[in-house]
């Protein structure tokens, strides 16, 4: 009895300490998030603050008296839908004057008309000098992300010059408060100073917003946890033997070879020619028969045998490569490769090796990106490795676009040659307003790539795809994925050669 007591208490603290420490990572990712918004906003404000101060410079030159009808009149052109208060004018005879905006707050900022109100001083020279009074609040409201998290308050407010305001985060929980919780749910604070005007940026984050965000994941946390307790429970060590036995196998597959590769045919949606192919890894096994990638490939990817595997496919995919070349010369292959090796430069010399180190050795090779891990696509070996395989000619194509880590912001950090739009986007009981495949394919083709549609297994799909303009395309309405022999069985011969007359 006392020992699934022991068992019972030992999971209850180490599921405590465990969401006390998820809570502070999540707290720590709430205040790194909006301490980058707060510095891009801040950004956002010396330009808008710099543009409006160039309006009244200009403004000041073709009129010497903004008191006058005419510098009033001007003034007001000028600012125009600024969110002004008023503007307070002194010249360098002493004489000074209130100048009030033609357009209502009320229109330009419903309900913030009387909310955090920020003075900017302008010297216009000459002795002249100007005071803005604006709304902070609407001035923000453009560019406060409309998908904030409830209750956090986006603000701007002035401060005195000269004074120094650190852009960091900032916890605004009293400190007296005793006890624990006191140390993880308290608001957070985050202030970003211009670097031209007297204002700062203020994010606060309350209590409730950072306890709700937290508890959405609780139930997902708990069920991890609870799965664990009771893995451990019946079978402490069973885990670890199935580790050890994958690992075991896996490299006993590389020795025996047990794996082999399967291939998805490319289509030219025009023609329905087969253009390339797709080499997906099959591992035949002994006792469970072939078994399809989702039941070892996620282990491999973390494990160090990832290495071993990716130089077998490699060298297996230039040996089929060269069979397919001699009935399509142009013929493209297409590797998965997973995202951590895209930044080891092992991948280059595993190239090498199978498909040789002659100029554009690579050139009907596409290596693809697969995106089921976050990738920091600003690591310079990252770089590095891109551009190696460039240089020998191989392409560059992201997977399962439009889910997980992949979206647009990628494209503009790596250069890629092709996209593949996930499945997911031609379901046709996904087909709803808006339409998400329309309004992507215009983007990706500004962008410059070639776009292949995966998952096609209807005509009606074929029929979309070929109205929004995609010229490639997998799927099981053309093939499923065959082994070598059958795709050189469906690849047209070449043409024999010409006899002398």
């Amino acid at each position: 009895m006392m020992v699934p007591v022991v068992f019972v208490a030992t999971v209850c603290l180490v599921a405590a300490v465990y969401l006390m420490l998820d809570f502070q990572r999540m707290r720590s990712g709430v205040v790194q998030r909006y301490h980058t918004q707060a510095l891009n906003l801040a950004q956002w404000t010396d330009r808008n603050l710099d543009r409006l101060a160039g309006l009244v410079r200009d403004a000041a030159g073709h009129s010497k008296d903004l008191c006058s009808p005419e510098g009033v009149r001007g003034l007001r052109q000028q600012l125009g839908t600024a969110p002004l208060l008023n503007v307070e004018f002194q010249g360098r005879q002493g004489d000074a004057c209130t100048v009030r905006s033609a357009v209502s707050l009320d229109e330009l900022c419903a309900g913030m008309s009387d909310r955090d109100p920020v003075q900017i001083p302008l010297d216009l020279g000459d002795g002249r000098r100007l005071l803005l009074d604006l709304n902070g609040a609407c001035l923000l409201e453009a560019v406060v992300p409309p998908e904030a998290d409830e209750g956090v308050r986006h603000r701007l407010l002035s401060v005195q010059l000269g004074r120094s305001m650190p852009a960091t985060p900032q916890d605004t929980g009293d400190a007296t408060v005793a006890g624990v919780l006191s140390m993880f749910v308290s608001p957070v604070e985050l202030k970003a100073q211009s670097h031209k005007w007297p204002v700062v940026v203020v994010i606060n984050v309350p209590e409730s917003s950072l306890v709700h965000q937290w508890l959405a994941t609780v139930p997902l946390q708990l069920s991890l946890i609870s799965g664990l307790g009771i893995a451990l429970w019946f079978g402490p060590m069973s885990l670890v033997r199935r580790r050890l036995s994958v690992e075991g196998q896996v490299r006993n597959a590389l020795r025996r070879g047990d794996f082999f590769l399967a291939y998805l045919p490319l289509v030219d949606v025009a023609s329905r020619n087969w253009v390339g192919a797709e080499a997906l890894l099959r591992w035949r096994h002994a006792r469970h028969g072939v078994l399809m990638p989702n039941s070892f490939i996620p282990w491999i990817e973390t494990s160090p045998l990832i290495h071993d595997t990716t130089r077998w496919v490699l060298l297996q995919a230039a040996r089929d490569l060269s069979h397919m070349s001699q009935k399509v010369p142009d013929f493209s292959l297409a590797v998965n490769v997973p995202p951590v090796q895209f930044s080891d430069t092992r991948l280059v010399q595993m190239a090498d090796e199978a498909f040789g180190t002659r100029p554009l050795a690579l050139c009907q090779v596409v290596f693809e990106l697969t995106e089921r891990q976050a990738l920091d696509y600003d690591a310079p070996a990252l770089g590095e490795v891109l551009r190696s395989l460039r240089h020998r000619g191989a392409q560059i194509a992201v997977d399962d676009f439009g889910v997980g880590f992949s979206n647009l912001a990628l494209l503009g950090m790596i250069e890629v040659d092709f996209v593949k739009i996930d499945r997911s986007f031609l379901r046709e009981e996904a087909w709803t307003e808006p339409h998400m495949l329309e309004a992507m394919v215009p983007l990706l083709r500004d962008l410059g790539v070639l776009i292949i549609a995966e998952g096609i297994e209807t005509e009606r799909q074929l029929e979309r795809i070929r109205s929004c303009g995609i010229r490639f395309a997998q799927g099981f309405l053309f093939s499923r994925p065959i082994e070598l022999e059958a795709l050189l069985d469906g690849l047209p011969a070449l043409p024999a050669p010409a006899r002398p007359a």
